[in-house]
């Protein structure tokens, strides 16, 4: 079922999650027997919330292209090992991917199976970085190594303390040129083109700009968080993970067989978020995990979907919400119901290893 109200998608966007699922495991504090609702995306952060051992997770997008993504990483887990998961996924550079999907495939419902088939390109390559914001990645990176040199590049990976990283911020990388980064590909004329006016946009940091708001959070990530095991960053920089230890939890040993026999409890739906809310019980939802979907919708469509998550949340129910660019909030005669963790918010907020999200935001459902 599809809303006339919001965006449709329908080709693949995303093969990663660019969510930091550190962000959603605080926000959410997802138990043992919980139910989830999540977003699908790039299906990373849906695989490594069966961590935590929950009951259910409904894994909705409206993006049926996203739906195969995770239906072909689920088919992986139960069809292979681990090491040739890693082959096939990209992670192991070497490997011959097409024979490793014909076992895949028998895990995949036939128009999985024909979407991959037609992709064969993916498959052959690996899919880790393969979505249409990951090759703007790559790409990004390319042209951050050209501005900035690879040296300097390497250099910001080699291993220092606190004070040594944000020297090197402060007195190596922070050059006009990484700051002339973010005012191309940021300033106004580039957002006009995309149908987005820049002084449409609030900032809660104090920005005037998006490009000037997307460089201070930056900033806090290449100067303050931890380089070491910011998955993120190497891709941002790299196009690819470091090694093997700084990935996404599904992709570690240590948990790919808890997440093999928990698969089975991934439900997969291809509708919008609201529509899908609408047909379920009451109380039934522990944790919801929204990303920015609401902007793809109108305001009274974000309206109609706290309304769902609120029938649909059991009580103390926890939820993470985010922005990128577009304002969107709780509605004002929701507050009372869904409240905003403020402290909580700041800090998962700071703390955020992605650094995109303009707002990450934590709520906790009364009633």
């Amino acid at each position: 079922m599809k809303n006339a109200e919001q965006v449709q998608l329908s080709k693949l966007v995303f093969t990663h999650n660019w969510e930091d699922p550190r962000s959603d495991e605080l926000a959410l504090n997802i138990q043992a027997d919980s139910s989830l609702f999540t977003i699908t995306s790039g299906g990373c952060n849906v695989l490594g919330f069966l961590l935590k051992d929950p009951k259910k997770i409904y894994s909705v997008d409206i993006n049926l292209a996203q739906s195969y993504v995770l239906e072909l990483k689920i088919a992986g887990f139960k069809a292979l090992s681990f090491e040739e998961f890693c082959v096939f996924s990209g992670l192991e550079k070497n490997g011959n991917r097409e024979l490793i999907f014909e076992k895949v495939g028998n895990h995949l419902s036939p128009d999985a199976l024909t979407f991959w088939k037609a992709n064969q390109t993916i498959i052959s390559q690996g899919f880790l970085m393969a979505g249409k914001y990951e090759r703007f990645v790559i790409f990004a990176g390319k042209f951050l190594n050209f501005l900035q040199g690879k040296k300097m590049v390497v250099g910001l990976f080699d291993p220092k303390s606190k004070k040594q990283q944000q020297e090197y911020f402060d007195n190596v990388w922070n050059t006009r040129r990484f700051k002339y980064l973010f005012k191309i590909l940021f300033n106004k004329w580039i957002l006009a083109k995309r149908g987005l006016v820049a002084d449409y946009f609030h900032f809660d940091d104090g920005s005037s700009s998006f490009s000037e708001s997307f460089y201070k959070r930056s900033k806090i990530v290449f100067r303050d968080l931890p380089i070491e095991g910011n998955y993120f960053l190497s891709l941002y920089l790299l196009g690819k993970y470091r090694n093997r230890n700084e990935v996404p939890e599904y992709l570690k040993k240590s948990n790919f067989e808890i997440i093999k026999s928990r698969v089975d409890r991934v439900k997969i739906v291809t509708q919008d978020a609201q529509s899908f809310l609408n047909g379920l019980p009451d109380r039934s939802i522990d944790c919801f995990a929204l990303s920015n979907i609401c902007e793809l919708m109108s305001e009274e469509e974000t309206s109609r979907l706290f309304r769902a998550v609120l029938h649909t949340a059991n009580p103390h129910a926890r939820v993470i919400f985010r922005n990128l660019m577009i304002p969107r909030e709780v509605p004002e005669e929701l507050k009372n119901s869904i409240v905003k963790d403020d402290l909580l918010s700041e800090e998962i907020f700071k703390m955020d290893r992605s650094f995109v999200y303009g707002k990450v935001s934590a709520y906790s459902i009364l009633k």
